[in-house]
């Protein structure tokens, strides 16, 4: 069961093709903000995986991270995210990425739990 509270922890350290550069959203060679929103919904999705019934999942439906600091190559930054909602099969966390300077983003992060072999169904129509 998915409760309130439940929180997960993950630690990327910036290397070359973690940066903006690398990832094509900007030019300098400091934490890319696609690999930092990356980082949150692997978190998020490690955070509630164990308590999913066998055959479902949870997919990403809402990002609202701001990112506030810059992350240089052989930087460590610490994602965090916790369960601080839970609406029938809508998941809503809280988001903290920090370095060892504070915070570099902050927001929320939703999921919806989906069973697996529906929602592919679902997608796959969308080629007929």
């Amino acid at each position: 069961m998915i409760t309130v509270g439940m929180s997960a922890e993950k630690v990327l350290s910036v290397k070359e093709e973690d940066t903006a550069k690398a990832w094509g959203s900007g030019t300098l060679p400091v934490l890319a903000t696609p690999k930092m929103i990356l980082l949150v919904e692997e978190t998020a999705m490690e955070a509630v995986a164990t308590e999913l019934p066998e055959g479902d999942t949870t997919v990403g439906t809402l990002v609202d991270v701001k990112h506030v600091s810059a992350s240089p190559v052989g930087s460590e930054v610490r994602c965090r995210v916790e369960v601080i909602e839970v609406d029938r099969a809508r998941i809503r966390f809280s988001v903290s990425v920090t370095d060892a300077f504070g915070d570099v983003g902050t927001g929320v992060h939703e999921r919806f739990v989906v069973h697996s072999e529906k929602f592919m169904a679902k997608a796959q129509a969308k080629l007929q």
